[in-house]
């Protein structure tokens, strides 16, 4: 096409009004992703960031702010389309999910979900030279932001620090519709919030001259936890055996030691996937004694040899027995020579200080970490417990980088796996597990773990464990029974204890014990295909897999803030003892529920209350759940020719979507998985399924029972298939 030369110059005109909207004053500007408005001598950004949320960025009141921050995913590099709102004196963007508005004259700005509803009208800010705050009315209840501030689920401020198995994350969902998550200029002195005692106010503070607030519109909490991973990034997958169970514990003896625990677990029928190795799997004495000079012959990179005389091949028979290993690490060295080099180069936290700890946001440690680790890797370690590394906000975060940069050179395509006493946001991205720290062997400490890993999941951190049975201390047989049984439960089950009490290996805990705890074991490996299937859930949609009931029924208040039972999932809910004595009241919201074990149908909402004997626990399934249950296995990756069983559970369609892949690799990301899609039509009594993908390992299921209250039937599983039960 011919363009005219007076074509030509509204062409131009055009283009530059795109670029610059109301250049007199320069009171708009738009940029890639957003616009900056003038307010008050000040540029504020209204920006979309990835597909996820707007970002109200506040800046040194020169140009338009950018922090990098490790928080963000860097890996989601989609912007949203969105459009430029112009109505003087208020101009803001508008996307599909709603949009962000700010009065120039004064500086209010507002919030809209993609109905035009406002979920916050009267936002304002003011700055200093050191700090920003912003802040707005609009609240309602309050979810997610860890454990550091409280251990209820519904929350009333944010502490964002952390501390042996605490954590604050500068994020909420409130059930006015939104979700909020704040970006500071220093990822280690993080964002907080904190609404007034009369919840009038809610108040963000920075510190630093930068602010990023990033906001979404989010009528759930699912629609907040989706909305979160889009921004912080997805939640990797940790291998499959991290699923099972996975045995811990401070005073390994000897080699000989080692072997006859594993004999143990194997001929008492006993499964378990892992073996965590403390201090004594690396040094003789553990380095708490250590002074800053560090100690001349401390071994921090080698194994010890009284219990890995030949680890590469100990490591191996371990394994050939279907046991991982886990060995600890700290985040300082104890060797003298070791910590000259690093002070000669600038990698600890505190040089000045007394402090051994590493400086691992600096890449030539991370670098040179890597490299002191590798044998190690080479020898066949396969994942890493984390200790005590909560000296800065994002210690954890960059432990982590240096561990997954070592394994993707040392064993490519191999799933990190690490286990660690705190978390930031955006550790999710390495397949990262978190535990609820040293905590005591009591009744009180066992009712506060699940506070503990709900409000993890809350707050971005999908596989939350804890020491089971307690670490400071030796917890009663009963205790430790019921440890386990809530275990079951936890997105990562794991048993530890301190050196010098009674280990958690149920062998040692007499036959009544050890019987309820093999109970309790079977029932988590029967259970292990659902709830790697929800690992893959949360890693599609941030759906975390143990959830508080409020997630399920936001509108009944009785759930609000309920902590000692829990959905796994959307239809399993677990209600285990959580005190001395059997006895325990719980509460069925309104719906139709399934005792497990024994089918009974309880009309809810109601509150019953259980006696239940010591290996018994109170699990209960909601109606329209179709939930696969597997052959009792003594290792994770441990093949059967069983079915897999489809438990149904009528009153309500359902559906269910099983995923099975290699367990191992990364291949899942890339769609190298089997999903089999199951379908219950409760009017017609028929199970359907459909399978797609095009993943085929010796592990997937080829036949299934499917089990509806006394009835089974048998099918292959093939690429689709239905059973009718009349």
């Amino acid at each position: 096409m011919k363009i005219k030369k007076g074509q030509l110059i509204l062409l131009l005109i055009a283009v530059f009004q795109s670029a610059c909207i109301f250049t007199a004053n320069a009171q708009i500007t738009k940029i890639l992703n957003g616009i900056t408005v003038k307010v008050g001598g000040r540029q504020v950004g209204l920006l979309v960031t990835k597909d996820a949320a707007f970002c109200l960025s506040l800046n040194d009141f020169i140009g338009p702010s950018t922090i990098k921050s490790v928080f963000i995913d860097a890996n989601n590099r989609g912007i949203t389309k969105y459009s430029v709102i112009s109505s003087p004196p208020s101009y803001g963007i508008k996307t599909s999910y709603g949009k962000l508005m700010i009065n120039r004259n004064t500086g209010v700005w507002s919030l809209y979900d993609a109905a035009g509803r406002a979920l916050i009208r009267d936002g304002v800010y003011s700055a200093t030279d050191s700090s920003i705050q912003i802040t707005n009315s609009e609240a309602g209840l309050l979810y997610g932001s860890g454990n550091r501030s409280s251990k209820d689920i519904e929350k009333n401020e944010s502490n964002s620090s952390v501390s042996n198995g605490v954590t604050g994350i500068p994020y909420f969902w409130t059930n006015a519709g939104y979700s909020a998550f704040g970006v500071s200029a220093n990822d280690d002195h993080p964002a907080t919030w904190n609404r007034d005692k009369g919840k009038a106010a809610l108040t963000w503070k920075f510190s630093g001259k930068t602010a990023n607030l990033y906001l979404w519109p989010a009528k759930t909490m699912y629609d907040g936890a989706m909305g979160y991973i889009k921004l912080t990034g997805r939640p990797k997958l940790p291998p499959r055996w991290a699923f099972g169970y996975l045995q811990s514990q401070w005073g390994w003896a000897d080699s000989s030691y080692i072997a006859n625990v594993a004999t143990k677990f194997r001929t008492h029928k006993l499964p378990v996937d892992a073996f965590i190795f403390d201090f004594e799997w690396y040094t003789t004495l553990p380095d708490y004694a250590v002074h800053k000079e560090g100690k001349a012959g401390f071994t921090d990179f080698t194994f010890n040899p009284k219990l890995f005389p030949y680890p590469a091949k100990q490591i191996a028979d371990l394994k050939s027995q279907g046991l991982k290993f886990i060995g600890i690490r700290k985040p300082r060295l104890g060797n003298d020579l070791l910590l000259d080099t690093a002070r000669k180069n600038g990698w600890l936290i505190s040089p000045k200080t007394d402090s051994r700890d590493l400086n691992f946001s600096n890449a030539g440690l991370r670098k040179w970490y890597e490299e002191k680790n590798r044998p190690l890797i080479k020898a066949g370690v396969d994942g890493w417990w984390d200790d005590e590394g909560e000296s800065y906000y994002t210690c954890y975060y960059w432990w982590n980088t240096a561990q997954r940069d070592l394994l993707v050179s040392a064993r490519p395509n191999y799933r990190h796996f690490t286990i660690n006493r705190a978390f930031s946001p955006g550790d999710q991205r390495f397949g990262y597990c978190t535990w609820s720290g040293d905590i005591p062997s009591t009744w009180p400490s066992l009712a506060d773990v699940p506070r503990d890993l709900l409000n993890f999941s809350l707050a971005g951190m999908y596989y939350g464990a804890c020491d089971i049975g307690g670490f400071q201390g030796t917890p009663t047989k009963e205790m430790l029974v019921r440890w386990f049984q809530a275990g079951v439960f936890f997105p990562i089950m794991r048993a530890h204890s301190n050196i010098g009490t009674t280990a958690r290996f149920p062998f040692l805990w007499g036959d009544d014990g050890e019987a309820a705890m093999r109970k309790a074991l079977n029932l988590r490996y029967q259970l292990l295909p659902y709830l790697y299937s929800l690992g893959h859930e949360a890693y599609s949609t941030g759906a975390p897999i143990m959830r508080p009931l409020a997630m399920e029924f936001p509108a009944d208040t009785t759930v609000a803030n309920l902590r000692d039972e829990w959905l796994v999932g959307k239809g399993l809910l677990a209600a285990p003892v959580l005190n001395e004595g059997g006895k325990r009241n719980l509460y069925l919201p309104n719906d139709t529920w399934y005792d497990y074990h024994t089918g009974e149908l309880i009309l809810g909402p109601k509150t019953i209350s259980v006696d239940k004997a010591l290996d018994e626990i109170p699990i209960y399934v909601r109606a329209g759940t179709i939930l696969p249950v597997g052959p009792v296995i003594q290792y994770s990756e441990q093949t059967s020719a069983a079915p897999l069983e489809i438990h149904i559970y009528p009153g309500k369609n359902g559906s269910f979507k099983m995923v099975e892949d290699d367990g191992v690799s990364y291949n899942y990301t890339k769609g190298d998985i089997r999903i089999t899609a199951y379908y219950w039509n409760d009017k017609a009594k028929t199970l359907t399924w459909k399978v797609t993908g095009g993943y085929s390992g010796k592990n997937v299921y080829k036949t299934i029972k499917a089990v509806l209250g006394k009835k089974e039937k048998m099918a292959a599983i093939g690429k689709n298939g239905s059973l009718i039960f009349k």
